[in-house]
């Protein structure tokens, strides 16, 4: 364990509460502290000590309670002191300011956990993983992030590795010890653990998608003509009246965007201008930025009318969306149906946004396009993907050769050690300050 500068940040959000917590890491942050508190008896580890607070000038601060944690049993692994103190922002400003002033400076973003990481308490999936579990915009994206903070990733990862160092270290044998009677690695035997390794990550890789979705959400923009009840199926939707609905077609000026969670996929419902001709400056930007949403959506519920024939626009509209991942949506079946519609389209739902006619059959269809059956299971980031996509590009690439006999012992020696270098950087083995410095740029001050 290496002890750094000492450092401070508040751990808790900006803001009025009852409780704030102002955190301290690194070398000698005990000493740092002692001199601003007053308590009864000897300071004990991991112990919950009610202390008074001072500045230099002896004029208290607050009150509250203290606990130190000695290295390595700490978070970061170095000597840590937390204190709990009210939670007025003012307060705890003033005690963030008293250490800066004495010797300790202020935490970079995710600077506690990229600590724990260097110190060897968690790897950097589990690192990665502190900053989803913070994030979390649904529950199975808290249960996705909770296994992966449990080290179920880095437990599937790690035998990979380990396959990859045992066939380095037979291959590299064979090399240095060609003339000598010691075991070796058949060919097959090689082909079958690197297809063994290959099959593994691209089931990984298949989970990215997902994992995007549940860490940042699924844009879903609803696009149609004017007056085709876009904004009555968002609000629907939502459950509440955010857009304003009239019988004026064009009442949707600009794109409106709210949070949805569905069955534990978070959403970002997006209700967009009506796309038609218009001379209206106002109107014709909120059409482009409408546009601009349904180039950049993940899924588009295209909205036409249920009881009437396809006009120009909506024909236009499709057009745009047909190529992508869509929805046809057919609203104001409470009005009617036209027969016409089954000629157009292949697939679609009938929906009425005034009733809720269909709306169940739209919301499990949504599920279905995305991926319902994804459960608690363990998905990858665009990080990992990455380096799991060169890996599985490079053990190809060997198989094929291997396959053809093109590949001397020297040659595989350097494409295990490529394919083990990627591994290593996934799970921090091998980490750069700039790898380090964007992953944790991306976390809260005091986390």
């Amino acid at each position: 364990m290496k002890q750094r500068e000492p450092i401070v940040a508040i751990a808790t959000p900006y803001g009025e509460s009852a409780i704030g917590v102002v955190r301290l890491s690194g070398l000698g942050v005990l000493e740092k502290v002692l001199p601003f508190v007053k308590t009864k008896g000897k300071i004990k580890e991991r112990y919950a000590h009610l202390v008074k607070l001072f500045d230099e000038r002896g004029e208290q601060i607050d009150e509250g309670i203290m606990i130190y944690y000695k290295a390595p049993k700490s978070y970061t692994g170095e000597d840590m002191v937390e204190l709990f103190l009210h939670g007025n922002p003012l307060i705890l400003k003033r005690v963030v300011e008293l250490f800066l002033n004495n010797g300790v400076r202020m935490a970079q973003r995710g600077e506690f956990t990229k600590r724990a990481f260097l110190n060897g308490k968690i790897d950097l999936l589990q690192a990665e993983a502190v900053g989803d579990l913070i994030g979390a915009k649904s529950e199975l994206a808290l249960k996705s992030a909770l296994r992966q903070l449990r080290g179920d990733l880095s437990e599937f990862i790690k035998p990979l590795r380990e396959k990859l160092i045992n066939l380095c270290a037979f291959v590299e044998a064979s090399i240095e010890f060609e003339d000598q009677d010691i075991p070796t690695i058949s060919k097959q035997e090689i082909i079958e653990s690197l297809k063994d390794i290959l099959d593994k990550i691209e089931s990984l890789l298949s989970t990215v998608k997902t994992g995007e979705f549940l860490r940042k959400g699924l844009n879903l923009a609803i696009v149609g003509k004017p007056n085709v009840g876009k904004s009555s199926l968002f609000n629907r939707l939502l459950g509440t009246q955010r857009a304003i609905v009239t019988d004026i077609p064009g009442t949707t000026r600009d794109f409106l965007q709210e949070p949805l969670n569905l069955e534990g996929i978070p959403i970002n419902l997006i209700d967009t201008a009506g796309i038609r001709h218009s001379l209206d400056p106002v109107e014709r930007i909120g059409i482009q930025r409408s546009i601009e949403k349904l180039n950049s959506a993940h899924l588009i519920l295209f909205v036409a009318q249920a009881h009437e024939p396809l006009q120009e626009e909506d024909l236009y509209i499709y057009s745009l969306v047909k190529d992508k991942n869509h929805i046809v949506v057919l609203n104001k079946v409470d009005l009617g149906f036209w027969d016409g519609h089954m000629e157009t389209f292949k697939n679609f739902v009938k929906v009425s946004a005034k009733s809720g006619e269909g709306l169940q059959e739209l919301k499990d269809l949504v599920l279905e396009v995305v991926g319902r059956s994804m459960g608690e299971g363990l998905y990858i980031s665009i990080r990992h993907a990455d380096l799991l996509q060169k890996s599985s590009e490079v053990i190809k690439l060997v198989l094929n050769k291997i396959n053809r006999e093109e590949v001397s012992p020297e040659i595989l020696m350097l494409y295990l050690r490529e394919i083990q270098s990627y591994l290593d950087e996934l799970v921090g083995e091998i980490a750069t300050e700039e790898i380090l410095g964007e992953i944790f740029s991306n976390f809260c001050i005091g986390k």
